[in-house]
């Protein structure tokens, strides 16, 4: 046992004296690298779709009028959900939204 705790504190003692015997600094003559950063391309607009947006563009009230021009009333598919097994059946309506 004696043998092992000896081997352990003459390893520890040469880890310490290597330790504090390496340099970390960088050479002085190297100029210093600029990095150059390349522009970020922005994000194409996405306009928001559902029944809230489309109202606060127009008149509200042309969207219940089922003769309004299209400006007014747009694609059902803007503002409706519809069921992916029966595409004929309407499940909800989209009151604010993003498309991607």
């Amino acid at each position: 046992m004696k043998k092992y705790l000896l081997a352990a504190v003459v390893i520890a003692a040469s880890a310490v004296g290597t330790a504090q015997a390496q340099e970390f600094s960088a050479p002085a003559d190297r100029a210093p690298r600029v990095r150059t950063e390349k522009p970020v391309t922005p994000l194409p607009p996405r306009a928001p779709v559902g029944a809230v947006p489309r109202a606060t563009r127009g008149n509200p009230i042309q969207m219940l009028n089922p003769r309004a021009p299209a400006k007014y009333y747009g694609t059902p598919d803007e503002t409706v959900t519809y069921d992916p097994n029966n595409p004929t059946r309407i499940t909800g309506i989209i009151l604010f939204g993003l498309r991607f």
